[in-house]
């Protein structure tokens, strides 16, 4: 889950208000809390939220922790941080997990005995996504989903759910920056459930290619441990193990990019850039791609490197 703490961060500071809309089924008034405590911070993970809402009078915090993989110590976290938030603050909680990808499915509650005693009985919302009926949120839900809407359960083939989400984003909001997050975050969470080469083919892979958020997941997409040289050696060795590591995951990553804008790679094409051993100059390669409109202005790019 490391590797998409970040668009999950980036998803909870700017779009909280449509997560705990979601999460309730109703509209929410949502007011963003900053935890400073050093114990808070230190037993807190990045992709957890915590907000105060404000619900038909009532006030409460609302607790999300998102969960892509299984993770059978997900209640006693969540537990030991419900406890720690409503002790600071003084305040009911309600927790909840979003559960990405439907894995490591879990009852909503947590009980502890002792003897004869009930010391814990602990409850908690349990969300999974992919048991969410998704069209709705597809053609009407706020912005702020539309990263999670391939995640859910859809009557539509997934390229055509991924093309409408970003065809929304690019008529519905008008910031940059805003658009560059959402869009980065519906490619990597995407990948949770779907291909890399599918998400690649449908999205652009100029909006994602410079973007800071999207380097974890790329690295994740381009390298599969192989970016590192697997050898500790001599510090010489391992220096070179990791260069073609490196290489060998751009290359990948360039093939990937010119399948996805312009088709099938010639081979005489493919095997002229499969000779390039050197990562910057792999790299400086894919921003030819980028740049092109055919595979023709491509190779002109190619031969005036």
């Amino acid at each position: 889950m490391a590797e998409y703490d970040l668009i999950i961060k980036a998803l909870a500071e700017r779009y909280m208000g449509h997560i705990a809309s979601f999460v309730r089924g109703i509209e929410v008034a949502v007011e963003q809390i900053q935890v400073t405590d050093k114990e808070a911070v230190a037993v807190q993970r990045t992709s957890d939220a915590l907000v105060k809402i404000q619900e038909d009078g009532y006030e409460y915090l609302m607790l999300v922790e998102f969960q892509a993989r299984p993770d059978r110590k997900m209640a006693e976290r969540l537990l030991e941080y419900t406890a720690m938030h409503h002790r600071r603050h003084e305040k009911p909680v309600y927790p909840v997990v979003i559960n990405l990808t439907g894995k490591g499915r879990q009852a909503e509650q947590y009980k502890m005995d002792c003897l004869e005693l009930t010391v814990v009985d602990f409850n908690y919302r349990m969300i999974n996504l992919e048991d969410i009926t998704g069209r709705d949120f597809l053609y009407r839900g706020p912005v702020g989903l539309l990263p999670l809407v391939p995640l859910m359960r859809q009557d539509e083939l997934p390229e055509q759910v991924l093309e409408k989400c970003a065809s929304r984003l690019e008529s519905e909001v008008a910031a940059q920056d805003e658009r560059a997050t959402l869009y980065v975050a519906l490619a990597a969470l995407s990948s949770l459930k779907l291909s890399k080469e599918l998400i690649l083919k449908v999205l652009e892979v100029s909006k994602l290619e410079n973007l800071p958020l999207f380097d974890g997941i790329r690295e994740q997409w381009e390298a599969k441990g192989e970016a590192r040289g697997e050898a500790r050696g001599e510090a010489r060795g391992e220096a070179k193990g990791e260069a073609r590591g490196e290489a060998k995951g751009r290359l990948n990553a360039l093939f990937d990019m010119l399948e996805a804008k312009f088709g099938k790679v010639p081979y005489d094409l493919r095997s002229q850039l499969s000779e390039l051993k050197d990562p910057v100059t792999i790299k400086d390669t894919i921003r030819k791609v980028i740049s092109a409109k055919t595979i023709d202005d491509f190779c002109r790019l190619l031969k005036n490197q």
